[in-house]
């Protein structure tokens, strides 16, 4: 008991503690299936248990008929077949007395397949001989007159009931017991003993005859045969069939004696017995005729209350309880009683000769309980499982409101984008919930716009304050001390270039230096110089891009006098004139084929023929070449010589863009101030926190020149010793944007043109013809106008538009230009190439 009790009391602990946090941790289906289906299943437990109540009622009023009208059938057959015998008897009497006459009539009855009697008797009053005849199937035997004192009882004792008896009237005796010697070859000695039912008549008798008495009996088990049936499946009254309850039926005289009961119809021939009508009963046993009569004391109320309600004439039902329920199988029966009537005048009322009494312990009932207990089961599970789906649908129904504000909620990604809240749904408790969220949303998009406020004027304070650079002045200092200090930067990336610039430097080949323009390309050539072997050599560098084809040759590899018109005299080249030291030739990529051809003859050769001479002159000169395109697309173009590119990349350097290294912004900006000090004539200049966040987040797509010239504008410009944001002018802010009223139409159909990746997000996009006005150059906005117009355009036209005998590296880098502002694209490849408007 006390570990019960302790594990009842942790359990119900546990419950307190968890059960509210579960409970509050439901959505509204599983509450209203929490606070719904407890009362659901106790309604539905309540109905079932109704519905039994009331099926029991109606099936025990329609079982107490049943037997009750069982019970009057039997009584009723038994009535019937009373009044044969007496009518078979008032039929004999009516007939000859004499002996051979009995005889025939006896026979011709049994053999007309009437009632299996099984004697019949005439007993003279005074004179004439006895008549007693016994049956032995249909054959009738005749018992002599001189063994007439063996038959017991003797037949003569029954002259006393003639006293009593009128002509026409019919007496039945109670069971007797008799016994008839029936001798037979093999023994002769034979008894024939039964218990009979005895019909009395007298017989007035004739001048010929004289009057007498003539009884008639039946066996007993004919009329125990008749209770029989009416218990077994084969009575008439079997409508259905039913359990194998424990039912029967037993018949009473009038003196409250059970003499025999029903039992099983397929034994006909069996001893009559009582066992079970006498069960649950004390009292006698056995009475003179009828050894298994029984009959109970006086104590048992309910069965003398029925012997006498039955001599009354009455019948009725009863519900009695079980005395031993457990043997049973049930906790009642039923006890069904009627009389039985004899008429012994024809015209005269009937008595009672007896009762029939009906014992009935059926089942049905505990069945039915057990029915209903399954359908209950079955109705509450199917009760909760189809109450489960109607609260989930209602519920999800009732609850889509609420989901759909959550929904619209969740999307809001920021305070911005927060708008006030219309669900088409009506309903007092959705339009509370959706106005106080509209409330909720009103307040905060104010409180937000007084907190930016604030934050704006506090960060506006913060980014006109000085930045602290102390770090980086630090960093400059240790880069004089570096061994590269004209390259400035820290991180990896540009660790890594002063690694290349040292290997490349230690080693006498050639070398290609890629990078966007701005990025320091010459000033890594001249650190390569100043750490090579040829550093106290000539270092002289030509930008390729600013000569036109006969120039560049001629500043190249120079000329001899009257060379052409205008040479007076002769003139060394660049290859001359760097001869033992390094020549740097910028943006490589911009020579023309024959330029080209002849670089590719140098440098295999490392001799040079000036212009106009026929002499060959050996030049020992290391190539630095510098290019800011990507060279491999310009050779799939057969632009680029192919042999050229791979003399000139022995060994390859790639100098990264400023926007791959931020963390150098703000160094390179104290680097390049304090060069702009001397030349604004300022002193002490430093940056606001805003101006170097301005700087550190653009993107810089001149680099480090674009860098230089931000720097130094600002210094120029600056009010105070502290430059601010407002001071610091990027190359975007002196652009203006058209903004048109209409917007365009694009070939692509879309209402806003193409994005361009070399446009700053800050600004929006804009149509194309606003585009080409924005940073393009003379020749580019010339030609433009006519590229829309025509929707497309090949190198060889687009020199042809802009004339003057555009180099074709020019004509290409322009298209290039048009490509990576997003006005072009470039389709096909070599001379196939063509370049198309975007969209089209």
């Amino acid at each position: 008991m006390p570990s019960f009790s302790t594990s009842g009391s942790r359990m119900s602990d546990w419950i307190r503690r968890h059960l509210p946090g579960l409970v509050r941790r439901l959505g509204l289906r599983g509450k209203l299936l929490l606070a719904l289906m407890p009362s659901i299943v106790c309604i539905l437990l309540f109905t079932g248990w109704a519905s039994y109540r009331v099926s029991d009622e109606f099936i025990d009023i329609a079982l107490s008929r049943t037997v009750r009208q069982n019970t009057m059938a039997v009584a009723h057959e038994m009535e019937q077949y009373l009044d044969g015998c007496r009518t078979d008897l008032l039929f004999l009497a009516g007939g000859r007395t004499d002996g051979a006459s009995l005889r025939d009539a006896f026979a011709r009855l049994l053999k007309a397949g009437g009632k299996p009697y099984l004697e019949l008797c005439y007993l003279p009053a005074s004179g004439g001989e006895p008549v007693v005849l016994v049956s032995q199937g249909e054959t009738v035997h005749a018992v002599a007159p001189g063994v007439l004192d063996r038959v017991r009882p003797n037949p003569f004792a029954e002259l006393n009931r003639l006293a009593a008896l009128k002509p026409g009237h019919v007496a039945a005796s109670d069971i007797l017991e008799v016994s008839y010697p029936m001798p037979t070859k093999d023994s002769a000695n034979r008894y024939a003993d039964a218990n009979v039912v005895r019909f009395y008549t007298a017989c007035p008798g004739n001048g010929a005859e004289p009057p007498g008495l003539l009884f008639l009996s039946v066996e007993a088990t004919t009329l125990r045969n008749i209770l029989s049936w009416y218990n077994s499946r084969k009575s008439p009254l079997w409508a259905y069939p039913r359990s194998d309850e424990l039912r029967f039926n037993y018949f009473v005289n009038h003196d409250g004696w059970m003499l025999f009961q029903s039992e099983d119809y397929d034994k006909q021939g069996g001893e009559l017995t009582t066992y079970l009508a006498r069960e649950g009963f004390d009292g006698s046993l056995g009475k003179p005729g009828n050894a298994a009569a029984f009959r109970p004391n006086e104590k048992y109320t309910l069965y003398w209350n029925t012997v006498d309600a039955m001599g009354q004439g009455k019948n009725g039902l009863e519900r009695v309880e079980e005395a031993r329920p457990k043997s049973s199988a049930v906790s009642s029966h039923y006890f069904s009683y009627a009389p039985v009537y004899f008429r012994a005048d024809p015209a005269g009322p009937p008595s009672v000769y007896g009762g029939v009494i009906f014992v009935d312990r059926s089942q049905l009932p505990i069945i039915a309980g057990y029915k209903n207990m399954d359908v209950m089961l079955f109705v509450t599970i199917g009760g909760i499982v189809v109450i489960s789906i109607l609260i989930f649908l209602f519920g999800r129904i009732l609850t889509r409101p609420i989901r759909e504000l959550a929904a619209r909620m969740n999307t809001l990604n920021s305070l911005e984008e927060m708008e006030e809240i219309h669900l088409p749904y009506s309903g007092y408790d959705i339009t509370v919930l959706q106005e106080s969220i509209n409330n909720i949303i009103r307040r905060v998009k104010q409180q937000v716009v007084e907190i930016q406020a604030k934050d704006e004027a506090i960060l506006n304070v913060n980014k006109r304050e000085r930045a602290s650079l102390d770090r980086d002045r630090e960093l400059l200092v240790e880069n004089e001390l570096s061994r590269i200090p004209e390259i400035v930067g820290v991180g990896s990336a540009t660790a890594n270039l002063k690694v290349n610039i040292l290997k490349a430097a230690q080693v006498d080949v050639d070398v290609l230096i890629a990078g966007e323009t701005g990025t320091g390309k010459q000033l890594v050539a001249e650190a390569i110089h100043a750490h090579s072997s040829r550093a106290g050599k000539p270092f002289i560098s030509i930008n390729c891009g600013a000569l036109d084809e006969n120039l560049l040759l001629d500043a190249l590899f120079g000329h001899v006098k009257g060379a052409f018109s205008e040479a007076k005299e002769d003139r060394n080249g660049a290859f001359v004139e760097a001869d033992g030291g390094i020549l740097f030739l910028d943006e490589i990529q911009s020579a023309s084929h024959k330029v080209q051809q002849s670089l590719l003859r140098a440098l295999a050769s490392r001799k040079i023929k000036p212009l106009g001479s026929d002499r060959e002159l050996t030049v020992d000169v290391r190539i630095l070449a510098a290019t800011n395109v990507d060279i491999q697309s310009l050779i799939e173009d057969k632009i680029f010589r192919e042999d050229l590119y791979y003399r000139l990349k022995v060994i390859s350097i790639n100098t990264p863009a400023l926007r791959e290294n931020r963390e150098n912004i703000s160094l390179l900006a104290v680097y390049y101030l304090k060069q702009a000090e001397s030349l604004a004539g300022r002193e002490h200049l430093d940056l606001s926190k805003g101006a170097l966040a301005k700087l550190i987040s653009h993107d810089w797509p001149g680099n480090v020149r674009e860098l230089v010239n931000c720097i130094t504008r600002a210094a120029v410009m600056a009010e105070t010793d502290i430059i601010q944001p407002e001071e610091i002018r990027l190359e975007s802010d002196f652009y203006s944007w058209p903004v048109q009223s209409q917007p365009a139409e694009y070939p692509s159909g879309n209402a806003q043109p193409p994005h361009s990746p070399d446009i700053p997000s800050a600004f929006p996009a804009q149509p194309a013809a606003a585009e080409a006005d924005t940073g393009l150059n003379p020749r580019q906005k010339e030609a433009w106008d006519v590229i829309r117009k025509q929707g497309n355009v090949t190198r060889k036209q687009y020199q042809d538009l802009v004339g003057g005998n555009l180099p074709t590296r020019t004509a290409i880098y322009d298209l290039q230009d048009f490509v990576k502002r997003g006005l072009l694209i470039k389709k096909g490849k070599g001379p196939s190439t063509r370049y198309e408007l975007t969209g089209e």
